[in-house]
């Protein structure tokens, strides 16, 4: 899956976030990407690291630091939707 359609794919599932239906957003799916998205920022290091001292490093540096910020947004969301089974809701 291309990096686009990785971010196509977090656009759709923060949509579902913003419009209140965050039920509807599955941890599964989110995790999915976020496999995805480290599989992908792994690659950009290699080849950043084959290329350095190339003008293609610089293009592949930003791809890096693009992919790092998805990824992160992806973490933030799944800690948003997903609970968090050692911190229990308070019970009044």
């Amino acid at each position: 899956m291309s990096t686009d359609d990785l971010v196509k794919k977090l656009g759709a599932v923060f949509s579902h976030f913003g419009k209140g239906k965050d039920q509807k957003i599955k941890p599964a799916d989110v995790q999915k990407i976020i496999s995805k998205l480290r599989m992908r920022r792994d690659e950009l290091q290699k080849d950043v690291i084959a290329a350095t001292g190339t003008q293609k490093a610089a293009r592949l540096k930003q791809k890096l630091a693009s992919a790092e910020q998805l990824l992160a947004r992806a973490e933030w969301l799944l800690a948003e939707i997903q609970p968090d089974a050692t911190n229990p809701p308070a019970v009044d």
